[in-house]
């Protein structure tokens, strides 16, 4: 591949779920309104996962940048911050390169953060995980936090699609996988698709892409997200942190993998005719 991945297999789902949040008040997909997001707020940047399998930092650096541009702030970030996070995460030290652990991430971000150009650590509050494979979920969880963090499987037309300018979309048959990656999806153009930032650019994945490839989704609550308490979707941040406490309802059962880490350079993973259901509790 041209450009790099970097997400190491997900081996188990994080234990608290957003699912456990639902309640009548929270929207539905059918009272979405599209298009919905907040893409244009920054000009997404490679941050070294062209050379670095770093992209878990790169899509969170996109998150941090993100929440602070709608909040009227700008942070800035280069290549060195995001080398020194993924050495900080991983112990990469130039040397060998094996991607980053999806609870590994989120555990630093939470309890230590990333460091931005000029030295502020950007920490998360809490964080939760979705249904993987869950479109629907996760363009009610885009709604209301207007990022997600997904990880997918990468099958060897991908990147092609990408470089094309189209959106992620299923290819039945089947398919080498690459590895995994890592991506921040902010927004939704329409019901059947959903916009994100990788490698640099804006791109994005189809629901019967993101059923068939999605291995792991996680909304992260950060105080970056609101100006006055609330977010840009009017989100109660002290209610929302407090709420957040009773998500966890235990391990979530993982989802079945297309290939295991001994897999990921196998030759071909075939492809399912329909899509592949995330495991509920």
């Amino acid at each position: 591949m041209r450009n790099r991945l970097g997400l190491k297999p997900v081996t188990e789902q994080p234990r608290v779920r957003l699912a456990s949040y639902y309640t009548p008040a929270l929207p539905t997909v059918e009272s979405l309104t599209f298009p919905f997001g907040h893409a244009e707020a920054i000009t997404p940047e490679m941050f070294c996962n062209d050379r670095l399998g770093d992209c878990a930092i790169a899509g969170s650096i996109e998150e941090i940048r993100l929440a602070n541009a709608l909040a009227g702030r700008t942070v800035e970030f280069t290549d060195a911050q995001a080398e020194q996070a993924y050495h900080e995460i991983t112990g990469w030290d130039p040397g060998p390169d094996e991607g980053t652990d999806v609870h590994d991430l989120f555990a630093f971000r939470q309890a230590t953060g990333i460091a931005d150009a000029a030295g502020a650590r950007h920490k998360i509050v809490a964080y939760a995980g979705l249904t993987p494979g869950d479109f629907g979920e996760l363009l009610v969880a885009l709604s209301i936090f207007d990022a997600v963090g997904i990880g997918i499987q990468v099958p060897d037309y991908a990147e092609a699609q990408f470089d094309a300018g189209q959106p992620w979309h299923l290819i039945q048959g089947s398919h080498s996988i690459e590895g995994g990656h890592y991506v921040p999806v902010v927004g939704a153009p329409d019901r059947r698709t959903a916009a994100l930032f990788s490698w640099g650019a804006l791109g994005g994945i189809t629901e019967a892409f993101y059923a068939a490839y999605n291995t792991v989704a996680v909304v992260a609550l950060t105080e970056e997200m609101f100006t006055g308490g609330k977010s840009p979707e009017g989100v109660d941040f002290a209610r929302m942190a407090a709420d957040l406490k009773l998500f966890d309802t235990g391990p979530v059962s993982e989802k079945a993998p297309r290939c295991n880490a001994e897999e990921i350079d196998a030759p071909t993973a075939a492809v399912p005719d329909g899509p592949i259901e995330g495991a509920v509790e």
